[in-house]
């Protein structure tokens, strides 16, 4: 066991493994601030067996008190070449998840120079301000930026995930307290629109992207699976757009109104579960005879 500041340093020296790129899982959360990860280095091309990890490791990650630091216990540690062990790992997840890591969270992906001017959106997309996270250390941003953060259930905490600026795929963790109880679905409705402007600047790939992240993040809003819903139609994905926008709609029926008369849905509008639950429920109904 060690007891970390609340930077979680997981990082493996790279002068002696010489790694070429990291990758990490997130396995579950449990029910307080406290999550189980996966973490895995790999090497430069020639010096190891091709896709097979040189680092691994498998443990959590724990605020345990309320001073912002974290405990960082490794149930599986693994270093140099021909050490990964493909019986072991999932045997170790599998612990994790038994001892109470099997809650899903939400992740949300930061993504490198997709963000557009607009009112605050990118503000929110680009910093951490929002989240009112009080940790003593953060990492420096001229070195890294931040890349994903994932959130557990309650969104009273966060893993955030810096990636190394000028390299590939090489991450730092930081585990933090979250004070502002609606950061989740703030950020979440700031992916959204940024989705929305991005496809008004003709990058409807770009836009999917951001509407997905901000329906993954805040799946509990009509607003964003709408959206997410008219990029997946837009994109020619009718059978997800029509789950989405059923989804939407549960949520606030308001949506089956606005989806009737969207040109965003057009290619759904030959589809008979749109004509019967959308068109239909929204046409006026016949005058009664006299």
């Amino acid at each position: 066991m060690r007891v970390l500041l609340l930077l979680a340093a997981l990082a493996v020296p790279a002068a002696a493994l010489d790694i070429e790129r990291e990758e990490y899982k997130i396995i579950g959360w449990n029910d307080a601030c406290s999550v189980a990860v996966e973490r895995y280095a790999y090497p430069r091309l020639g010096e190891a067996i091709v896709g097979e990890p040189i680092t691994s490791r498998i443990g959590t990650l724990a605020i345990v008190t309320e001073k912002p630091t974290v405990e960082t216990r490794w149930v599986l540690e693994a270093d140099g070449a021909n050490t990964y062990d493909r019986v072991a790992i999932p045997a170790f997840r599998k612990k994790l998840r038994r001892a109470g890591f099997d809650r899903p969270g939400f992740d949300e992906t930061i993504r490198d120079a997709a963000t557009v001017e607009s009112p605050g959106s990118a503000e929110v997309i680009l910093s951490t301000a929002i989240l009112e996270a009080r940790p003593d250390f953060w990492p420096d941003t001229g070195v890294w930026r931040l890349g994903h953060a994932h959130y557990n259930p309650l969104g009273t905490c966060a893993l955030l995930v810096y990636e190394k600026i000028g390299e590939r795929d090489r991450f730092k963790f930081l585990l933090t307290r979250i004070y502002n109880a609606s950061a989740r679905s703030d950020r979440g409705r700031a992916h959204t629109t940024n989705g929305r402007l991005l496809f008004n600047n003709g990058d409807l790939p770009a836009a999917l992207a951001e509407t997905e992240i901000g329906a993954r993040m805040a799946p509990e809003l009509g607003g964003t699976r709408y959206h997410y819903a008219a990029m997946l139609a837009l994109n020619g994905r009718l059978s997800s757009a029509m789950s989405e926008l059923l989804a939407a709609i549960k949520l606030d029926d308001r949506f089956a109104e606005k989806a009737a008369e969207d040109l965003d849905f057009e290619s759904l509008r030959v589809r008979q579960d749109f004509q019967e639950l959308i068109l239909k429920k929204n046409r006026a109904p016949a005058p009664s005879p006299p």
